[in-house]
């Protein structure tokens, strides 16, 4: 038996955040695909859904939405894509190809997304100076 301490519950990680170093190799990857592959277990299983939606019929569960508050003034809500882990981006007025390009990421910026709830986030961006 896994004894159960602040951290770790039948060895899980339990995280409040994560952090996203972007660098030069996934700049490009990120501004298209918002990848959290490294990350899964940091969200909750039930917003894992199929890449069309129609399939999550055949799911035990119903696929549910978070929501992230950005620190560029506006909130995405998504589902994350399985098998490639990406956060789905529903609109590009309100997604994360938006946050990407008003933030101006750059290599050496870190993207921090900070746990509210279980489908709520904060996300802000962290840069080197």
């Amino acid at each position: 038996m896994i004894p159960f301490d602040d951290q770790n519950w039948t060895g899980i990680k339990l995280r409040d955040k994560i952090e996203i170093e972007i660098t030069r190799q996934n700049l490009f990857y990120m501004q298209r695909q918002f990848s959290v592959a490294e990350y899964i277990d940091f969200f909750p299983y039930d917003v894992i859904g199929a890449m069309n939606p129609a399939d999550n019929v055949n799911l035990s569960y119903k696929v549910k939405t978070i929501t992230i508050n950005t620190d560029a003034g506006f909130s995405i809500e998504t589902d994350i894509v399985d098998k490639r882990f990406v956060l789905r981006n529903r609109s590009y007025t309100k997604g994360t190809t938006r946050y990407m390009s008003d933030k101006n990421i750059k290599p050496g910026d870190s993207i921090v997304i900070e746990k509210l709830d279980a489908y709520n986030y904060k996300m802000y961006l962290k840069r080197e100076e």
